[in-house]
């Protein structure tokens, strides 16, 4: 029987952890590293922007999934903080 205070299962549950953190930590570096996801995910945004005068949901869904969630909301972030300024003309 397997003593709940005693350390020798945690070992195996730490490797484990360890090896499933290694494994989202290079996916998600993957997309954070691409500096071409940025540009095009402004493009698209300004786009539809542009065509629909809002961002569609259905399209940061794709961004998010195809770039990452922080390059897609990055890139929201960015186009929006330009329009505000006036850089961009609607």
């Amino acid at each position: 029987m397997r003593k709940f205070w005693g350390k020798e299962g945690g070992n195996e549950r730490n490797k484990e952890d360890s090896r499933t953190n290694e494994v989202r930590l290079t996916s998600s570096e993957d997309k954070t590293r691409s500096n071409d996801g940025d540009l095009r995910c402004e493009d698209a945004i300004m786009k539809d922007k542009k065509q629909y005068g809002r961002v569609r949901n259905s399209l940061m869904k794709y961004l998010r999934g195809m770039y990452g969630e922080q390059i897609a909301n990055r890139a929201l972030w960015r186009v929006s903080k330009r329009m505000a300024e006036g850089y961009l003309n609607p």
